[in-house]
């Protein structure tokens, strides 16, 4: 794709712009993306959980049953269902960039509103409509890194920008204990809003555009232009034109990217027909893992005659266990991509189903710390796959498809514990029941990674032809 008239490609120099970034170091420009990427997805996974920190004391403070918070918690994953879709589709079509902006700054002011609810009610509605906001801005953040980042380095930038969820999820819960007491439930959403709001704003200085969609959109020749010299095209490509950025006398391309239109229909087309629904249903499977093991693990550790304590620290060591196992494994998802996602599966199926055993305290934690390097470590792997199945127009709209598809998952995960619990079985009985999960998980990564090498070969092949 090239952003000049037709008359001045013949003698305008071409700057490649898919050379300048498989050429880039974690350093610099690159360095700076990573890290607003992590602040904006830090944020949002703050906000995500703040009505789970703020449930406890607004119970006593409305006289409303806990179970009524099933509500607010599942009206919100709705809401990121829908934000995912729609935002992903948006992101799509008017940027990366604004998309993420709206979305912060959507759900950063209905996430201050939420401290001024009056009623269950109000909040549920106030939570499924910042919801939508969220869920637009993860595939959006993901989209973004993926275009920046080198093939061989894309999942480990992805984890290294995504594990600012984890921290922000995870952080909630310490920024609660210190504030509650305090100041009272609405500060939690009052410093979520107020900080999505301030990161949204500075957002519109810091944050830059997809080049590679710039390009393919015909979009913003200047703004390509300074891209590209951060990017280090006049060091690259040399000469005076390309050094001073001059968008009239150069043509920049992408020569490794799709040309197909952003709709709901490409996303089954150009050899994605199979792709996308084992995506999704890994995404679904995966994420209903997820959210039993996160929910449910402390009150089945307490069932299991372990001591309050030790279940809370037990259960602690799921998350821990995810976000190391995230970081320690994002090289290989480069390198290895589906089979990482295969052989968490084999691990994790042993692992959770030990989860139900008697065993040793120290046992437990790492039993408990292993489930969360499988289980959350194929999120992360997930989420990057994602991020390297989708052409650039299509990768928004694809990742956060996924994503919102896999709320489905994590709507069944969070309920499918008191359900089995209400079934009165056994303890090790229900971990070996949510275990068999991973046995569709290995399967369908099996075919997913069957069906990307099919494609490989054939686009191969054609490429020859042609």
């Amino acid at each position: 794709m090239n952003v000049l008239p037709k008359d001045d490609r013949a003698v305008a120099p071409a700057v490649d712009i898919t050379a300048l970034i498989e050429g880039q170091k974690l350093r610099g420009f690159s360095l700076c993306l990573i890290a607003w990427c992590f602040v904006i997805v830090l944020i949002d996974g703050y906000d995500q959980v703040a009505a789970a920190y703020a449930a406890p004391t607004l119970i006593h403070a409305w006289h409303v049953k806990a179970t009524d918070f099933g509500h607010v918690f599942g009206y919100g994953l709705l809401g990121v269902l829908v934000g995912s879709l729609l935002l992903g589709f948006m992101g799509d079509r008017i940027g990366r960039r604004l998309t993420i902006i709206y979305g912060v700054f959507w759900f950063g002011i209905l996430t201050f509103v939420c401290s001024l609810a009056t009623s269950l009610d109000q909040l549920t509605t106030l939570r499924f409509l910042a919801g939508i906001g969220m869920g637009g801005v993860v595939p959006n953040t993901v989209a973004l890194v993926s275009e920046y980042a080198p093939k061989a380095r894309r999942a480990t930038w992805i984890t290294l920008m995504f594990s600012g969820f984890s921290i922000g999820a995870g952080g909630g819960g310490a920024i609660a204990s210190w504030m509650l007491p305090r100041f009272g439930w609405p500060v939690l959403f009052q410093v979520g809003g107020v900080a999505a709001v301030a990161v949204a704003i500075v957002s519109l200085a810091v944050l830059p555009e997809s080049v590679r969609f710039l390009i393919l959109k015909g979009r913003a020749p200047e703004q390509i232009a300074r891209i590209a010299s951060r990017l280090g095209a006049a060091a690259r490509f040399g000469g005076a034109s390309v050094a001073a950025g001059n968008q009239q006398a150069v043509r920049y391309i992408v020569d490794d990217e799709q040309r197909v239109r952003a709709t709901p229909f490409a996303l089954f087309g150009n050899g994605l027909v199979r792709v996308t629904p084992l995506l999704w249903a890994l995404f679904v499977l995966n994420s209903l893992a997820l959210h039993f093991l996160q929910n449910w693990l402390p009150i089945l550790f307490n069932m299991s005659a372990l001591p309050p304590a030790q279940a809370a620290k037990a259960a602690m060591m799921f998350p821990v266990g995810g976000t190391v196992g995230a970081l320690a494994l994002c090289r290989c998802v480069d390198r290895y991509g589906v089979a990482v996602i295969l052989l968490l599966a084999l691990l994790g199926l042993p692992v959770c189903v030990s989860l139900g055993m008697p065993m040793p305290a120290l046992w437990l934690y790492g039993a408990s710390f292993m489930s969360g390097v499988c289980v959350i470590g194929s999120q992360f792997a997930l989420y990057a796959v994602a991020g390297m199945l989708y052409p650039t127009i299509l990768r928004s709209a694809g990742v956060g498809s996924a994503i919102g598809v896999g709320k489905l998952g994590s709507v069944v995960g969070s309920v499918l514990g008191g359900v089995l619990l209400a079934m009165h079985l056994p303890v090790a009985d229900l971990f070996t029941n949510v275990s068999s999960v991973f046995v569709f998980i290995a399967l369908l990564s099996v075919w997913l990674g069957w069906n990307r090498r099919r494609e490989a070969r054939e686009s191969m092949a054609r490429t020859h032809t042609a």
